[in-house]
């Protein structure tokens, strides 16, 4: 999980009760591999591994100020998937035509999500696990918008 997913290491460190004290907020990121069906079998698991964890940081911290969430973020449009992912010849490259918008997220997208979460705006956001993909968790992977 550490090569996916490296800062759900940091949540939970300590008791809910101790991570109330500092007003704990863990905020995970990760991609929606663990929300939706792919061929891979150990990305997924390790994205569904955070989703659980911050489930059960939200249940067993509330009570002392503890607010868990993550985001999920699709496909991000930088310099890096352009070479990887968005090159030519990649089965992920038409990723962007199957989102409800018709393009891929950039990286303020996501900022601005997990911007919101760790406010005091977002108080009784705990358990949250919004997807910021361009509505693809909401349609069918590979169905034509």
């Amino acid at each position: 999980m550490a090569a996916s997913s490296p800062s759900p290491t940091h949540c939970g460190r300590g008791t809910p009760r101790e991570e109330g004290r500092r007003q704990g907020r863990p905020s995970p990121t990760a991609g929606l591999a663990g929300a939706l069906t792919n061929r891979r079998t150990a990305h997924p698991a390790s994205e569904d591994a955070v989703i659980a964890l911050i489930r059960q940081l939200a249940a067993e911290g509330a009570a002392h100020g503890v607010r868990a969430r993550r985001v999920s973020p699709g496909l991000i449009h930088t310099a890096g998937s352009r070479a990887g992912l968005l090159a030519d010849g990649h089965p992920v490259r038409g990723l962007a035509s199957h989102t409800p918008p018709g393009q891929l997220s950039v990286p303020g997208d996501v900022m601005r999500a997990a911007v919101l979460l760790a406010s005091d705006e977002a108080a009784y956001a705990t358990g949250a696990n919004p997807g910021v993909d361009g509505g693809r968790s909401a349609v069918l992977p590979g169905a034509s918008t």
